[in-house]
């Protein structure tokens, strides 16, 4: 999508400055290149914004995303009386570091560091439910903006994050409320499936069969929707179950290891080297017990 902004889970977006505007004449956004991404928030009113060469008309209780970069501008387009939020913010990057696309799977209760890589894509413009609410959130925010404190600006990046973050959780539940897709609900079910038999060894024959559907299908469906394999993910939930026995049981890996059905502690030792970077006795002696 033209003008598309990501977050990165690994990384807040740093607030510049937060401020309300409103017009009683024909407004004329400006035209500029700025060095920062903007929301755009309508209070009442319309406002008329073009970015590269694309015109928005954000009316009430709609946002929209304007990305750095790329020039937006206006014409003597926005209505008078016309009432908007805006924040200023950047989203720090590393060039270095390579992003998935897709989220870890929630039914993973352990995390690590490389967990967090990933990008979360911003809607663009619109409305949802969530934004009934916002105009009260913005209005909190401005006022705190202008209040000297003690790492403010930190506490104010972190709510826009958290703001950002239910704005984007907002529009995913009205577009699956309006349409769920064939591949969303594959993905699901196959989950739940691979939690059922989470102690077993991996059977692509089971899954085809219970899920009624070409095995390949179902492998290229699942990898589009999570971005990583059945065989992946069911490696991952196994682990995730094995991580849950170290925290709550007094199981050893070998007892571990055989609960999970892996006949040979080692393999199971690699697998689990693989999936989390590092041993299972190492990662079990960080664990209080007692």
């Amino acid at each position: 999508m033209n003008g598309q902004i990501y977050l990165s889970a690994d990384r807040i977006p740093l607030v510049r400055d937060i401020g309300m505007s409103h017009t009683v004449a024909a407004y004329t956004h400006p035209d500029r290149v700025a060095d920062y991404d903007v929301f755009l928030f309508v209070v009442r009113g319309c406002m008329q914004v073009i970015e590269d060469g694309v015109e928005y008309f954000v009316g009430a209780n709609e946002h929209l995303f304007l990305k750095r970069g790329m020039r937006h501008w206006g014409l003597p387009a926005t209505a008078p009386g016309t009432c908007w939020y805006w924040i200023h913010f950047n989203v720090p990057s590393d060039n270095e570091m390579i992003y998935r696309e897709h989220p870890p799977l929630p039914e993973m209760d352990y995390y690590q560091p490389d967990h967090y890589h990933y990008l979360i894509p911003m809607p663009k413009y619109g409305t949802s439910p969530f934004h009934l609410g916002l105009e009260s959130r913005l209005n909190a925010l401005t006022s705190d903006y202008l209040l000297p404190a003690t790492h403010g600006m930190l506490e104010i990046s972190l709510r826009v994050c958290q703001l950002f973050l239910e704005l984007q959780k907002g529009f995913q539940q009205k577009e699956n409320g309006l349409q769920t897709g064939k591949s969303d609900v594959i993905a699901g079910r196959i989950i739940a499936y691979l939690l059922q038999h989470v102690e077993e060894d991996f059977d692509s024959t089971g899954i085809a069969i219970h899920m009624r559907l070409n095995y390949s299908y179902l492998s290229a469906s699942f990898k589009k929707q999570t971005g990583q394999t059945i065989v992946e993910a069911h490696a991952r939930l196994r682990m995730g179950k094995a991580i849950e026995w170290m925290r709550n049981t007094s199981m050893n890996v070998s007892e571990i290891s055989e609960r999970l059905g892996y006949r040979n502690p080692y393999y199971f030792s690699r697998v689990f080297k693989k999936v989390l970077g590092e041993p299972p006795s190492s990662y079990m002696s960080r664990f209080y017990k007692t």
